[in-house]
């Protein structure tokens, strides 16, 4: 079943004629995780806008839930956890104030759950907002977002300002969300957290969708990256091999991104003069780079 679903979702800014999201097809299965990868200013954060319906579409639409978001805006937004990208909070109130003013917007909040957010993130709640730092402000917001356990989590870069061992919490948080049969669409420009996330990702790259893939899938087609080092002047030419998607000039020799068994590659490059190969399997920045370039 998807629990979101956009059909030619297209926004463009009053003022403006750049398409801030052009014609988005997306569908995010119930269950997954789905990281939307892509620089600031790509489109993510207009995307999680117009499935909230905080704004409205140019064109196309979006269902969440099988329903229309604009159409049954209340009823899809009873069902989801928000975490806006920028965080605005009531800065005169408490922490646990705030929590408990959000609550009466939630229903079957679980306060066993939400007491150990609060404990993970080692949040004091009894400070004023305006004494939080930036990073204690993001983890207040996760914990509103978490809270009562929702079937959809739309998170908007929620590691923004968070400290690696709270990053490193924030995953296996996530990653627990399952246990409930939650589903999680974030926003991230970090493809290491993606990494480490995701059932699959979209690529997204001025307003258009540039690739979706599965993570596992990655693996499976084994792609590796080889970087040979050599003194000599090889003809691009010689690079055209079955199996080899990219070659780049380095410093040191050349860099490549193949796909599939390397075997064939490594007899036919073994008879150019190379003083060293090196292989290992790519990042998924490695990745993102080759899409967007």
């Amino acid at each position: 079943m998807n629990i979101i679903e956009t059909k030619n979702l297209t926004k463009i800014y009053h003022g403006t004629t750049n398409k801030a999201l052009n014609k988005l097809n997306l569908e995010v299965i119930e269950g997954e995780i789905f990281g939307f990868i892509g620089p600031n200013g790509a489109g993510k954060s207009t995307t999680i806008r117009l499935l909230l319906d905080l704004i409205r579409p140019t064109a196309g639409n979006a269902e969440i839930f099988g329903f229309d978001v604009n159409k049954k805006s209340l009823k899809v937004r009873q069902g989801i956890g928000y975490l806006p990208g920028e965080i605005f909070l009531p800065e005169s109130m408490t922490g646990i104030e705030c929590i408990h003013y959000y609550s009466g917007f939630k229903k079957n909040i679980d306060s066993a759950y939400l007491n150990s957010l609060l404990k993970r993130f080692d949040l004091n709640t009894k400070k004023k907002i305006r004494e939080y730092s930036k990073g204690n402000k993001q983890k207040l917001a996760i914990v509103l977002a978490l809270m009562n356990k929702s079937k959809l989590l739309l998170l908007d870069e929620p590691t923004s300002g968070l400290d690696p061992m709270n990053q490193q919490e924030f995953y296996s948080i996530i990653l627990e969300t399952k246990k409930w049969g939650a589903t999680t669409f974030f926003s991230t420009h970090i493809l290491e957290e993606a990494q480490k996330l995701c059932d699959r990702v979209g690529i997204i790259k001025e307003g258009k969708l540039v690739k979706i893939e599965n993570i596992e899938e990655f693996k499976q087609k084994n792609i590796r990256e080889m970087h040979l080092e050599t003194s000599d002047s090889i003809p691009l030419s010689h690079f055209q091999i079955p199996g080899i998607e990219k070659v780049e000039r380095t410093t040191t020799g050349y860099h490549i991104i193949t796909i599939g068994p390397n075997a064939e590659i490594i007899k036919k490059i073994s008879h150019e003069h190379i003083t060293d190969i090196k292989i290992a399997e790519p990042s998924l920045e490695e990745i993102f780079m080759h899409f967007y370039k």
